[in-house]
């Protein structure tokens, strides 16, 4: 029987509901949405043979040149490699059709590595994970010509603005993407100097464990200590309320980030992510 490619949204109820529920052979990125979301969305695509859902695929943009792969489910029979081939082909013509000109995968199984590989992905960076397993003891003292305040939600926008001119295509974030993490956050700041917001950062916490979610510095500013000052405060403000580990990602090509971080004490781990990249336009 042939295997036809559909939006998600035009396959039957009962078969999303059978597929879904069943053991599937599954990615999801490590984005700020769920899968239910993104099933929701253009870009997700299903194959069904017989009535029946094989294999569905999401891949949208994050900005107008970059999108990702946002997950991958399939059948355990055998065919995953011709389901993601056949899925893969048309997310491309529709990512093509907007303007977009390269899809950005993390690679985080052997299995997903290789399928990727086979359909022209090639190695982009390394997503690493850093820890700090010791709360701050030392008094923190701001920098007095640096304001450090609370994120409102009105700041975003001058947010999205600092978002896009620190960060490389592949790693900015759209403004509905930056507004699930400041309401996902249990700290969120920026930094302002001489009355203009040139930095930010939105954290999230879990028990005693804090993980900086999102940092970023206007590039103008980079490597004058403001990045510094507000993972210090973060630091010092829950080490105060008895958190003792703490976590960033960044990337492995991010020399000036991981130098920031590793002077505050966080020490690389083993949970190192690929990401692959392939041009589209």
């Amino acid at each position: 029987m042939p295997l036809n490619i559909l939006p998600y949204a035009d396959v039957p109820p009962s078969a999303k509901a059978t597929f879904m529920g069943g053991n599937t052979l599954a990615f999801e990125n490590l984005d700020w949405f769920s899968t239910d979301h993104w099933l929701t969305q253009g870009g997700c695509f299903a194959a069904v043979e017989e009535q029946r859902v094989k294999a569905v695929l999401s891949a949208s943009p994050e900005c107008s040149n970059a999108a990702w792969l946002r997950f991958f489910r399939a059948e355990r029979d055998g065919y995953h490699g011709k389901y993601f081939h056949a899925l893969l082909a048309e997310a491309k013509e529709a990512l093509a059709n907007m303007g977009v000109r390269s899809l950005f995968s993390l690679a985080p199984h052997d299995w997903l590595e290789n399928l990727l590989e086979r359909e022209g992905f090639r190695s982009y960076d390394t997503i690493v994970t850093l820890q700090r397993v010791s709360p701050l003891t030392e008094d923190f003292e701001p920098d007095p010509n640096i304001v450090i305040r609370a994120m409102t939600h009105r700041d975003l926008a001058a947010v999205r603005a600092i978002d896009l001119a620190a960060f490389e295509p592949a790693w900015q974030l759209n403004l509905a993407s930056l507004e699930k993490i400041y309401h996902l956050s249990s700290w969120h700041t920026i930094a302002l100097l001489g009355g203009e917001i040139v930095a930010y950062q939105m954290s999230t916490t879990a028990f005693d464990t804090a993980h900086l979610a999102r940092l970023a510095v206007l590039p103008k500013l980079q490597g004058q200590g403001i990045g510094r000052s507000l993972v210090l405060q973060i630091l010092d403000v829950f080490s105060e309320t008895g958190t003792n580990s703490f976590s960033v990602n960044t990337q492995e090509s991010n020399a000036h980030s991981l130098a920031l971080y590793t002077s505050l004490g966080y020490k690389r781990d083993n949970r190192d992510i690929l990401v692959m990249s392939l041009e589209i336009l």
